[in-house]
């Protein structure tokens, strides 16, 4: 492979331009780099990366795919700012329209959780000093009107306000929940009746590796990666 960055499908001389300025001066720093690392460049973006790490993956581009890439940068430099005004829209990876099949009564179940929903069960006075939080503590006090049930004091938990036995500990979307750290998570998920969330401290390569393997699993993910890709006219 070359030195020179506009041989990448999808890279112009403006993209070019701005590869260089953040430090990837040849195909072989960008081949290098992860997709997150280059969709922090300015303009390029996470379907413009996955573009390009396709491209410089090691596969030979043959002829037919050259002359799109030349046609592409011709019309880059004719007229840059048309590129610019491409619609693109926000998509969440992986499968995040797949639900499961549920039965009748789960279904009517978790139809009713979603229906009645919970109110905002809060500490009481909360409200009176900051350092209090809102996080529920049951209300003690001879004299307490919460813990004698007073409607303007607010709701108190109680086992009226449980959910259907039959949807409890279901996500929203009838999935039950798995928490998961690295790939090895995801052995034993089942992906018709469960789906993951990415635990929160997870780094962003790590949390790649797990979004692809997902896909692959054909795994659902409830917190997904939003990448930008361009809306078709049709």
């Amino acid at each position: 492979m070359t030195d020179e960055l506009e041989e990448i499908s999808g890279v112009g001389p403006s993209k070019a331009d701005a590869l260089r300025e953040a430090g990837y001066e040849t195909v072989e720093d960008v081949k290098a780099a992860s997709q997150s690392e280059l969709s922090a460049v300015d303009g390029v973006g996470n379907a413009l990366a996955a573009r390009i790490k396709a491209d410089v993956g090691g596969l030979e581009v043959d002829e037919e795919a050259d002359a799109e890439i030349e046609d592409e940068t011709d019309e880059e430099e004719v007229d840059e700012a048309d590129a610019e005004t491409v619609e693109t829209e926000l998509r969440p990876r992986g499968h995040a329209e797949k639900t499961p099949e549920l039965d009748d009564e789960t279904a009517r179940a978790l139809a009713q959780k979603h229906r009645e929903g919970k109110p905002q069960f809060n500490r009481q006075d909360y409200h009176k000093k900051k350092r209090v939080p809102t996080s529920w503590r049951t209300p003690r006090g001879g004299l307490s009107k919460q813990r004698r049930r007073m409607k303007s004091k607010g709701p108190v938990v109680q086992a009226g306000f449980r959910s259907p036995e039959a949807s409890r500990d279901l996500h929203p979307s009838g999935f039950e929940e798995v928490r998961v750290h690295n790939t090895d998570d995801l052995d034993g998920v089942d992906g018709d009746t469960q789906a993951v969330r990415i635990a929160s401290k997870v780094g962003g390569r790590k949390r790649e590796r797990i979004e692809d393997e997902a896909e692959e699993r054909e795994i659902r993910v409830l917190n997904p990666t939003y990448v930008e890709v361009e809306v078709d006219d049709e």
